[in-house]
C-alpha cells in the first residue's frame, strides 16, 4: 500500500471513530460500578450529572415532562414548574443516584436518561407526586390548557 493510500485509511479511521456514539450513552442501565453525582438542577426535567470518570453531562430526564420556568406560556406554568424545580432539588440532596439508564441525545444534544435516586424512578415520584405528566417526546405539552381545565390556574 501506498502513503498516498494509508494517509487516506488513516484520515477515514479518524472521521469514523470520531462520529461514533459516546460509549456512555446507550441504551441499557450504567454499569454497577459506575458512581453518579448531581451537580446541577436546570428544571424539573433536566439537571447536570457528574459519573466516575466522566465529564459532567446535561441529562433530560426521560419518562415525564415538567412545566416550564424560563419560556412560561402563563403564570400558573411558571408556578407549577418551580414547584417541580424545587421537589427535584429536594430529592437530589437527600436521595443518592442509585441508577442512570442512557437512551441517546435529544434535538438540544442533551442525554436522554432515566434516573433514580435512592433506588425509585424519577419520572415515577415526580408525576405521583402530580408535579409532571408521563411523557415519551413528541409534541410539547401545553401547561395552561391542562391547568386552565383542572382548575390550576
Amino acid at each position: 500500500m501506498g502513503k498516498a493510500t494509508l494517509g487516506i485509511l488513516g484520515v477515514a479511521a479518524f472521521f469514523i471513530a470520531s462520529c461514533a456514539p459516546d460509549s456512555r450513552i446507550v441504551n441499557g442501565e450504567s454499569s454497577r460500578a459506575e458512581s453518579c453525582t448531581i451537580t446541577h438542577i436546570v428544571d424539573g426535567d433536566t439537571l447536570d450529572l457528574r459519573c466516575t470518570g466522566g465529564s459532567v453531562e446535561r441529562i433530560r430526564i426521560m419518562g415525564y415532562d415538567t412545566p416550564e420556568t424560563y419560556r412560561a406560556g402563563c403564570s400558573a406554568e411558571k408556578r407549577l414548574g418551580e414547584a417541580a424545580t424545587n421537589r427535584l432539588r429536594q430529592l437530589a440532596a437527600t436521595s443518592p443516584v442509585t441508577r442512570v439508564e442512557r437512551h441517546g441525545l435529544d434535538r438540544y444534544q442533551r442525554v436522554l436518561a432515566r434516573i433514580w435516586l435512592g433506588g425509585v424512578d424519577l419520572a415515577q415520584t415526580m408525576v405521583s407526586e402530580n408535579l409532571a405528566v408521563r411523557y415519551s417526546g413528541g409534541r410539547r405539552i401545553n401547561w395552561c390548557a391542562i391547568m386552565a381545565t383542572s382548575g390550576r390556574t
